[in-house]
């Protein structure tokens, strides 16, 4: 009798529990979705992230920083830019660099850094336009796009 009493109280207890550990593993996803990345601090909208950038050959830590002031972009815009931006400047690295990735390049995003950090990149929005740099342990190269002439098309 005791037996079949623990059994039935621990296939309870397994019930209860297993239910209890997929809603809490749903409840921490959820939190990270809801999530602001994008701070604002003096005037300015800010982004930090770090990830691994998955290729055929090797995983890199990455850390990726964004800058704008709020007075030259909408949050929306600001977050539009350093999206496409920061895919194509990875794309745009590992291509030069010779290393191979899949297609569907993305990174896997982390709370905090690795270490080491194997590539950098700050992307700066002022209103001359988009300044960027990458920078690795062996190298570091700047770009500069301009709004009206690289980023937007004007009315024909």
């Amino acid at each position: 009798m005791k037996r079949t009493l623990l059994s039935i109280l621990f296939c309870s207890l397994i019930l209860i529990l297993i239910p209890s550990n997929t809603l809490l593993g749903q409840r921490d996803i959820k939190a990270i979705l809801l999530r602001d990345i994008v701070k604002v601090e003096n005037g300015m909208f800010s982004i930090q992230e770090f990830g691994i950038l998955g290729t055929f050959d090797k995983n890199f830590e990455v850390k990726v920083t964004a800058t704008t002031p709020q007075a030259l972009l909408s949050r929306d815009n600001f977050l539009r830019f350093y999206g496409a931006l920061s895919s194509s400047i990875f794309t745009t690295y590992l291509s030069q660099e010779g290393i191979k990735a899949p297609d569907d390049l993305h990174i896997l995003l982390k709370d905090k850094p690795g270490d080491p950090i194997d590539i950098t990149v700050t992307i700066t929005m002022s209103e001359k336009g988009i300044d960027y740099t990458v920078v690795t342990e062996n190298s570091k190269s700047k770009m500069n796009l301009q709004w009206l002439t690289q980023l937007y098309v004007e009315k024909e």
